[in-house]
């Protein structure tokens, strides 16, 4: 996997600057795999719109939390209410959901060449609905080599 390398030549910060703030959102952030390998953990290493640092701490692997069930899976997750999906029990498997005191997000993987190397994760606070364009949020062009699909 060449995940490092294709990391380091976007300016993934003001790329998300420009998506959440553009798109509507309350926070924005991409979670890579922390290592060039697909069984690497998995840190959230951008963010726009957070409300402290520890969205640096949290560590996922693959099919754990938020980032690793999409990069797993590789489709969107959706979640319009935390509150009404998730009960609190629950809501400890997504710490990004706590630290960020989340209500409402899309997490989107980033493909290229025919893997998930990420996620976009798009989210909401205080009982904020997502905008209603989420679900046509396009990355093509937005996030350099990534799409939502490949």
């Amino acid at each position: 996997m060449k995940a490092l390398s294709l990391k380091e030549s976007i300016n993934y910060q003001s790329i998300l600057d420009s998506i959440r703030s553009e798109e509507g959102f309350d926070f924005a952030a991409i979670a890579f795999y922390e290592q060039e390998s697909d069984i690497s953990p998995i840190k959230w290493c951008y963010a726009s719109g957070n409300l402290n640092n520890r969205y640096k701490l949290i560590v996922l692997r693959k099919g754990k939390g938020l980032a690793g069930n999409v990069m797993k899976t590789g489709k969107r997750m959706v979640i319009e209410n935390v509150a009404q999906s998730l009960s609190s029990h629950e809501q400890h498997k997504y710490p990004i959901v706590l630290c960020e005191l989340l209500t409402a997000m899309v997490a989107i993987p980033l493909w290229y060449e025919k893997k998930v190397y990420g996620v976009l994760l798009l989210g909401q606070r205080n009982q904020q609905p997502l905008p209603k364009t989420y679900k046509n949020i396009s990355l093509k062009s937005k996030l350099g080599i990534f799409n939502e699909e490949d």
